[in-house]
């Protein structure tokens, strides 16, 4: 049985070739990780979403109480309002008592 000191090179050898193969394919030019480290704090534009153009109704009341008197009005082009108007332009359209 061969002792521990006939298998030392050998591991050594080992151990050098696989540090060497697996090193030089894990590590990327300087170029190339400063761009992707500078990319990774760029903001990006589907990386959150614009509130403002959300509607969840909070507001509705108020063109019920301000305009308690008026009839509400109905827009003679309906088209532009369906599928032009973003949500929030509709929901202001809509306290104001103008409907599509």
């Amino acid at each position: 049985m061969p002792g521990p000191a006939q298998h030392g090179p050998h591991i050594l050898c080992l151990t050098l070739l696989l540090l060497a193969t697996t090193g030089c394919s894990l590590v990327e030019s300087p170029k190339s990780a400063a761009r992707r480290f500078t990319r990774m704090f760029t903001p990006n534009g589907r990386d959150w979403t614009d509130p403002a153009h959300e509607d969840h109704g909070e507001w509705d009341f108020v063109g019920d109480e301000g305009r308690a008197e008026f009839g509400r009005e109905q827009d003679p082009d309906p088209w532009y309002g369906k599928h032009l108007m973003s949500d929030k332009a509709r929901s202001i359209e809509r306290n104001l008592g103008i409907d599509y």
